[in-house]
């Protein structure tokens, strides 16, 4: 922590002075009962936390765990104290494999366990604290004649996690929190959505079948689980495969490499402030990742002479768009993709090339990869010309909306650089 920058430890600092002066404050004041539930429920709750905590699945940049419908379901069976033991134990057990790594408590800095442990108490510590405004009496009894302060506690639980976490993004960025707010409560909702409900079936089902029911109830969505995590390691897989195979092609040209992977990041942020969805931008940002597939059949004294072409040196560039959809056209599922490789060159008036279409006979998405590919192309130095400024290029996008570029596309930039300013 010694090196982290001090407006980080600062909030850090922060978190964990909020959350033990919240835990001694909310126990004085008798929020929470120091009433424990007997050892071997609280054992068993731990090594389900742990075994949820451990098949976490990364999705779209965020992670999903059931681990919250286990901690509902102990807060609604055992009360604050208890799930707080159960959910900081079993994430200390947790042992996590990502991106070919195991994460455990070992090799994970205590700063950053000691503010998993803050987060969570603080959700907890607060969301109890609402639980008992609107009316909710520990340890619960019935659940249906506590339904509404049950609600409560999980928006709460979720804002104040949420909040917590986007603000440390902002930190870690340099951004208004309001961004990564708006973005992690999307997904974050979703799985609280999906998660609460099966919160409270787990507490009926322990309440009736005990530790048999709660198995029985929980292998089939561990299964789930695990056959989705092996679904998104291969889509990994997959996009790594793409991301080696464009930079095997770019190597080969010294002008442009690392140019793929730049024009899949702005056409994701166009996308976004199109308000595409996450498979679409995930389509997209492959697509943008292959736009210039075709060039492996360019020859290497064209690709990388270091005056300008000639004419016809020219036309020869100019079939890397056929090139490249004929190199795609026969694998299934890349019909979209292929498209957007096809005619990422064509222009809004119908000037481009390889087929001259206007803006109605192709999609939004195509405009989307040729307006990032300009950008990307215009920032960078070449043979025949320095890189343009930021403010030459917003120049050119100005100069030719409506003619070479699509004007919602060239709009949607403008707007979302003006963001990533601020």
């Amino acid at each position: 922590m010694r090196n982290l920058p001090m407006k980080l430890k600062a909030f850090l600092v922060t978190i964990y002075i909020l959350a033990f002066g919240s835990l001694c404050i909310f126990l004085y004041l008798n929020y929470i009962p120091l009433e424990l539930s007997n050892y071997m429920n609280i054992l068993f709750f731990i090594l389900l936390t742990a075994l949820t905590e451990s098949i976490t699945v990364p999705f779209y940049g965020f992670s999903f765990s059931t681990s919250f419908a286990i901690q509902l379901a102990s807060y609604i069976l055992f009360g604050p104290l208890s799930t707080i033991i159960i959910a900081i134990v079993g994430f200390s057990l947790r042992i996590l494999k990502t991106n070919n790594k195991h994460i455990h408590i070992l090799n994970t800095p205590l700063y950053k366990t000691v503010f998993n442990y803050s987060i969570f108490l603080l959700s907890t510590l607060y969301g109890n604290y609402v639980f008992l405004i609107f009316g909710g009496r520990l340890p619960i009894k019935n659940i249906n004649e506590n339904i509404v302060p049950i609600i409560a506690f999980c928006i709460v639980f979720f804002l104040l996690n949420t909040l917590i976490i986007s603000r440390l993004f902002a930190i870690l960025n340099n951004r208004n929190v309001l961004y990564f707010f708006v973005s992690n409560a999307k997904l974050g909702l979703l799985n609280i959505l999906a998660m609460a409900p099966f919160g409270v079936i787990l507490a009926f089902i322990f309440n009736s079948y005990k530790y048999i029911g709660v198995l029985l109830f929980i292998f089939p969505i561990a299964l789930a689980r695990y056959t989705f995590s092996i679904y998104i390691e291969s889509k990994s897989k997959y996009i790594q495969t793409v991301n080696a195979l464009m930079r095997a092609i770019e190597a080969r040209d010294k002008y442009t490499e690392g140019h793929s992977q730049r024009v899949s990041e702005i056409t994701r942020i166009i996308a976004k402030e199109l308000k595409y969805g996450e498979w679409e931008i995930e389509q997209l940002t492959i697509a943008a990742l292959l736009h210039d597939v075709g060039k492996i059949g360019i020859d290497d004294h064209i690709l990388n002479k270091p005056g300008k072409l000639t004419a016809e040196e020219y036309d020869i560039i100019k079939t890397h768009p056929e090139i490249g959809y004929n190199i795609l056209k026969d694998i299934k599922d890349l019909e979209k993709i292929n498209n957007i490789v096809r005619f990422h060159h064509e222009r809004f008036d119908g000037k481009g090339y390889p087929l001259g279409k206007k803006a109605n006979e192709l999609s939004l998405d195509v405009f989307i990869v040729q307006l990032a590919d300009s950008i990307d192309a215009m920032a960078t130095d070449r043979p025949y010309r320095k890189a343009l400024s930021q403010e030459e290029i917003i120049e050119q996008l100005e100069k030719n909306k409506g003619t070479q570029f699509h004007p919602d596309v060239v709009d949607a930039y403008l707007k979302a650089l003006k963001k990533l300013q601020k």
